[in-house]
């Protein structure tokens, strides 16, 4: 899963500053609205996915059926 969110993040940073202006400081809004808003969907889907990751996690049997717990 890290591997594959560095990559997308990667890939999504590269395509924002891909095109290099004739004025460094000339910024295009545009691009960088929508690269924020994509970051943005990225943190929160990662967040949802570790908020959920104990509670998606199938219980095995051998833990239900153990005495030792009380």
């Amino acid at each position: 899963m890290g591997q594959v969110a560095n990559l997308v993040l990667l890939a999504v940073l590269s395509a924002v500053f891909a095109t290099a202006e004739g004025n460094a400081f000339t910024y295009n809004y545009e691009r960088l609205r929508i690269g924020g808003l994509i970051i943005t969907a990225l943190l929160v889907a990662g967040a949802v996915v570790i908020l959920s990751w104990n509670k998606c996690k199938a219980k095995s049997s051998k833990d239900a059926d153990s005495p030792s717990e009380i």
